[in-house]
């Protein structure tokens, strides 16, 4: 990966493929975590995307809470053509009120729709409850308030403000020979913007803690644990301990009808193991089969302690740890194949955005792991203060649940 400077602080990052089509990014260190008013960036975003749309243009966007990235690509013809839509439609998007206005309505009307699904409701309140910040208003009433009063002027500001030479990333993967072409399509275009500063990043804190959802109604039980992995480079290990503890309790849990799911959970460049169980309640105007609902729930909920604490105390058996290696090797394997942007990795990677993931060095690490490494990672992990969110269920003791893992 070569970097240029031009002469306006751009930042330009090339790398050469092997085949003759190209790929390109223009990232932004601004997003959803350090936007000068609630609801801008995905403003913004949303109008660049609706323009691009009707464009027919092949943009696609990237959100990373302090970044944004917008990513196209082509024949390698095509550079100049791909590059001009791409300054257009990043840095000179044609702004009217209506255009505004109905990008805003689009994600007020999204907002509205998941307000009061269980699921999301729970899913918002940890990521809160996980990361605490004073000075952000979380609230789905005031969120849409704000983002209904934003207008062109604000969308321009915006635009004005980041989109300068050093808060601004052009990346490009393609031919070797076609490396020059590009920085020389580029000068003229972003090396004109100003020169600027880079936007300061906020920086939210990992706080855990306990939050309690009610619920007007009796059909949905949730509770999702956390814990902060954002430090962490151990990624072979810790997809090893989620197999393994994804397994013990799927099997344990299928008999009280209780779902769950292990995930790392993403927000704002941070992480979190997360594990969401949850419950539908087939007849919730019947009070003893709800009685009865809430009963298993809570034993799933123990379920879970008793769970997290032995893998964190106990190594696993030869046999359980052949399982889990290879259930991580085939998720790695899965993953390995997905279409990547490269160029946008490559410059959250130079923005030092988070912990570098080397997806192929991990596969190569999981086989030599063994029950002592994993163990050993789930101290480290379990550790970290908990994250515990409940939705209808109304007494649990977070002290309690704290207890019953250590």
């Amino acid at each position: 990966m070569k970097q240029i400077i031009l002469e306006n602080g751009t930042t330009l990052l090339v790398s050469n493929s092997e085949n003759r089509s190209f790929e390109v990014s223009v990232v932004i260190k601004t997003g959803h975590i350090n936007e000068p008013k609630l609801g801008l960036a995905s403003l913004y975003e949303n109008v660049v995307i609706k323009q691009a749309q009707r464009a027919k243009r092949n943009i696609v966007p990237s959100y990373g809470g302090d970044i944004t990235a917008f990513t196209t690509g082509g024949s390698i013809g095509s550079l100049k053509k791909t590059l001009l839509e791409l300054w257009d439609a990043c840095c000179n998007p044609h702004l009217t009120e209506l255009e505004v206005s109905d990008a805003a309505q689009d994600i007020l009307q999204h907002t509205i729709d998941l307000a009061n699904v269980p699921e999301r409701q729970t899913k918002m309140a940890y990521k809160h409850t996980a990361f605490a910040q004073d000075d952000v208003v979380w609230d789905t009433a005031e969120y849409i308030r704000r983002v209904s009063e934003l207008n062109v002027d604000d969308v321009q500001d915006y635009i004005t403000s980041n989109y300068v030479g050093h808060n601004l990333i052009v990346s490009y993967s393609g031919p070797e020979d076609s490396i020059d072409k590009f920085i020389e399509l580029c000068k003229p275009l972003f090396g004109r913007l100003p020169s600027g500063k880079r936007t300061q990043v906020k920086k939210l804190l990992y706080t855990g803690g306990f939050e309690k959802i009610h619920s007007d109604s009796d059909s949905m039980l949730l509770a999702a644990f956390g814990w902060d992995i954002s430090k962490l480079s151990d990624f072979a290990e810790t997809n090893v301990l989620m197999s393994l503890l994804s397994s013990r309790l799927e099997r344990q849990l299928t008999p009280l009808h209780v779902g769950c799911n292990l995930k790392i959970a993403g927000y704002y460049g941070f992480r979190t193991l997360r594990i969401l169980v949850d419950m539908r309640i087939s007849k919730p105007d019947d009070n003893k089969l709800v009685e009865e609902a809430k009963k298993d729930f809570k034993a799933a909920i123990g379920v879970v302690c008793s769970n997290v604490k032995r893998i964190t105390h106990e190594c696993a058996s030869d046999r359980r740890m052949e399982t889990s290696r290879q259930q991580a090797m085939t998720q790695r394997l899965a993953i390995s194949n997905e279409k990547l942007f490269n160029t946008v990795e490559a410059a959250w990677l130079h923005l030092k955005r988070g912990v570098a993931y080397d997806n192929e060095r991990c596969i190569n690490k999981i086989w030599q792991l063994d029950a002592v490494d994993v163990r050993d990672m789930a101290e480290k992990i379990f550790g970290q203060k908990l994250t515990l969110v409940t939705y209808g269920i109304d007494d649990i003791d977070y002290e309690d649940i704290i207890a019953k893992m250590k």
